[in-house]
């Protein structure tokens, strides 16, 4: 639960960061960010035109049977079959994916066993960008803002340098 200290917090850090896009657009009114008539997120400014976000999921690689796959021909004297409760496989993998306003950019899926690492992340990053300059030209021209979690990896010194 977020204190009245926290509160004011994040207030004052959303006034800064207006105040700091609106020095960026040189005009106060190209920043109004706001809910629009029809109830959809309008944004009068390029506030998110460079923003990047990054994360990592885990993907269970089971198949569970369908109702239908799990029909068998019986007597109908024999008796029920039990059926067990589906549960998650132990395998998964784990994909890291990169979209922006527009869409997806990029995606890994890693061999099945392997996690993020530092050394990885600094690799997929440069991967990254060449996806970026693939698929958004011009945009590295203009800055990019990449947004992830404070996870190891993505705080590691290895990867910010």
């Amino acid at each position: 639960m977020l204190t009245e200290d926290h509160k004011l917090q994040r207030v004052e850090i959303s006034q800064r960061l207006l105040q700091r896009c609106q020095q960026d657009n040189g005009d106060e009114d190209t920043t109004h960010i706001g809910v629009g008539p029809g109830g959809d997120f309008q944004a009068n400014s390029n506030l998110f035109d460079n923003l990047i976000t990054g994360d990592e999921t885990w993907i269970h690689l089971n198949t569970p049977e369908t109702k239908r796959d799990s029909m068998t021909w019986k007597h109908p004297s024999s008796p029920v079959t039990k059926k067990f409760q589906v549960q998650r496989s132990a395998a998964k993998v784990m994909a890291i994916v990169f979209w922006d306003a527009k869409g997806l950019i990029f995606l890994v899926i890693l061999p099945q066993g392997q996690c993020i690492n530092a050394a990885r992340y600094c690799s997929t990053l440069d991967r990254l960008k060449e996806a970026i300059r693939r698929k958004r030209p011009g945009l590295l021209r203009r800055g990019v803002v990449l947004q992830h979690d404070n996870a190891n990896p993505h705080s590691a010194n290895l990867t910010q340098q």
